[in-house]
């Protein structure tokens, strides 16, 4: 694995040509939203602990010679672990988070001390997912490993005790930006082809634009991909208005959305056909001047930290190691993060992730990046800033999550 790797990249005003679609995970600071499924650390700084010890070897056609390790993970599923290399921390971070799996818990990352909370919610065999923080009040819903199970959304109190708030429909989504919460739902069927979005707290239900399909929201403004006719019209990546369902304005067609958060918006170009013509878009929300910037090599699934100066994000390896999974060739990945007004882009050194991997990343208003692993009966908790040559890493915290894992940072 490399180590200690850093790219330049520069941010300018010019467009370059442009990835693949992919999901992305959103973390927005403030509400703190969960989503549930039905289906520690010494002062001193020690050598580098390297988990599994050993890297994949590679037969010279590019393919693994041995397959990514696994462990038994939730709903009878095999994880693939992640490769890592790290230290304890040799420092004070300050970081708390609230962790989900099958069971919610608070996390210490400096002393490694961890309180689960009183939640008679989460039965055995369900999973709770974290979406976004605030200390004072947490949202969650609750469902099993069979996805055609019920859903419901829960609120998590400051004395951390859970109660029901209200059915949630399977069409139905919680979208968060700080401390605000809206219930985004799907076009159904042919008979409902409209999507809406409506606040929580109450207030008129909003009907979204003909194949308008939400992800995010950020204040009041709606993101998401607009496919009006599948059979003849584009894919665009839009923004709409929450409190009307007015089309605000189409950001890019063809394009994967990679993160909001701070006020604007990320979506990368390019990708999918040639990797060397990746290239990074970043918009504010409120309007504006939309500026490009390349990628080495196809990224997805970010987020952005408070100060909206800084993007991590998930990139692809240049390895010639390649996963196969599902009989699909696809390489490693890494956790890089871009500084946005300097273009300087670096790789976390000693994380190496199997392929579709996807790790919960979110940043403290310090500036560290937090980091949650699956690795199968447990959950690796990991924290990285610049300048560190390995993340450190608190004591496992036993318990299975229902991947991806989720977290928050409730150390504000």
């Amino acid at each position: 694995m490399e180590r200690d790797q850093e790219e330049l990249l520069e941010v300018g005003n010019a467009s370059r040509r442009g990835r693949r679609i992919a999901g992305w995970g959103l973390i927005l600071l403030a509400v703190l939203t969960l989503i549930v499924l039905r289906a520690s650390t010494g002062p001193a700084p020690t050598p580098p602990n390297t988990t599994p010890s050993e890297l994949i070897s590679v037969i010279p056609d590019g393919r693994a010679a041995s397959p990514w390790p696994t462990t038994p993970g939730a709903c009878g599923a095999d994880v693939l672990l992640p490769i890592v290399s790290s230290t304890p921390p040799a420092e004070r971070t300050g970081i708390q988070v609230l962790l989900g799996g099958d069971r919610l818990r608070l996390v210490d990352f400096d002393s490694g001390r961890t309180t689960t909370l009183p939640d008679e919610v989460v039965r055995p065999g369900e999973y709770a997912a974290v979406l976004a923080g605030d200390p004072i009040t947490a949202y969650a819903t609750t469902g099993s490993c069979d996805e055609a199970a019920p859903y419901a959304m829960l609120r998590v109190g400051v004395d951390h005790q859970v109660s029901v708030i209200r059915p949630l429909g399977p069409t139905e989504s919680p979208l968060t930006d700080g401390n605000h919460l809206w219930i985004a739902s799907f076009a159904s069927d042919i008979d409902n082809p409209y999507g809406t979005i409506a606040p929580l707290a109450g207030g008129q239900r909003v009907r979204l634009p003909l194949g308008f399909y939400a992800s995010a929201i950020v204040g009041d403004t709606v993101v998401g991909l607009m496919q009006p006719d599948p059979g003849i019209s584009p894919t665009w990546l839009a923004l709409v208005d929450a409190r009307t369902g007015r089309l605000q304005a189409k950001l890019d067609q063809h394009v994967a959305p990679l993160a909001t958060g701070a006020g604007q918006v990320f979506w990368t170009s390019g990708c999918h056909d040639d990797p060397s013509s990746c290239t990074l878009h970043r918009r504010a929300i409120a309007g504006g001047k939309t500026t490009a910037s390349p990628l080495p090599r196809p990224a997805c699934c970010g987020v952005v930290s408070p100060d909206g100066k800084t993007l991590a994000f998930l990139l692809d390896h240049p390895s010639t190691s390649d996963s196969d999974l599902e009989g699909h060739p696809l390489p490693p990945l890494d956790i890089a993060t871009l500084q946005l007004d300097t273009g300087r882009l670096e790789i976390v050194p000693g994380i190496e992730l199997p392929a579709k991997f996807q790790p919960a990343l979110a940043f403290t208003k310090e500036d560290w990046l937090v980091i949650a692993l699956d690795a199968g009966s447990r959950t690796r908790l990991l924290a990285w800033h610049p300048g560190l040559r390995h993340a450190y890493e608190t004591a496992a915290l036993p318990g299975v999550v229902h991947p991806p894992p989720t977290l928050v940072v409730t150390s504000h």
